[in-house]
């Protein structure tokens, strides 16, 4: 039993090692442009070996993207749990969000370049388990902003539009960031995409 935990936990470190080297050698070429030898060598594999974790560069690609983005919207989700209060949650979404830009650009990379890889099965399904992710996180958002609607914080809009509304402020602060990165930690924009979030750009003074 011990030996096998003791495999099994050999086995997990070296193909997240592989999928580590992966990301950012993904990131810096085109899906087509991406050799599995050159992943081999820069994770410090033979051939043979890579494949024993991955039946090829399609198998690897789409474990690598769904798994990380499975992951990131996780540990963003569990970061709210210990927030009190609507506002609190939001400005501890937002700022996770935005620490995992800062964190995972590499991988958030392969997201911009938005490249059609190839129109495979395994390709399809990725667009599937991608879509379904983030169908996901934002239900987790949508329920968030519901405690708000209930307590009268929030006007009586639309959840989902909401929802999607707050993430696509926050997307596009870190597409900007990635694009044009600056010394400026792209979680400076916290408090502006909450203030935008729930006031609008309108002056209510007048």
């Amino acid at each position: 039993m011990i030996r096998a935990e003791r495999k099994e936990r050999e086995f997990n470190a070296r193909r997240a090692e592989i999928l580590e080297k992966a990301e950012k050698i993904f990131a810096a070429k085109s899906f087509h442009d991406v050799k599995m030898a050159e992943i081999a060598n820069a994770s410090g594999f033979s051939i043979g070996s890579l494949y024993q974790f991955f039946t090829g560069k399609e198998d690897l690609y789409t474990t690598m993207v769904s798994e990380k983005l499975d992951f990131i919207f996780s540990e963003i989700r569990k970061s709210t749990e210990t927030a009190k209060g609507l506002i609190d949650m939001l400005e501890t979404l937002i700022d996770a969000h935005l620490q995992f830009v800062e964190n995972n650009s590499d991988f958030l990379l392969l997201f911009i370049k938005g490249e059609k890889v190839t129109l495979s099965e395994s390709m399809t399904e990725l667009h599937q388990r991608l879509t379904d992710s983030y169908q996901k996180h934002i239900t987790f958002i949508e329920n968030l902003l519901k405690g708000g609607m209930e307590t009268g914080l929030l006007r009586n809009l639309p959840l989902r539009d909401m929802a999607e509304s707050l993430f696509y402020l926050i997307r596009m602060a870190s597409v900007r960031w990635m694009l044009m990165p600056t010394k400026e930690s792209p979680r400076s924009k916290k408090g502006f995409i909450l203030d935008i979030f729930l006031n609008g750009v309108k002056n209510h003074d007048k």
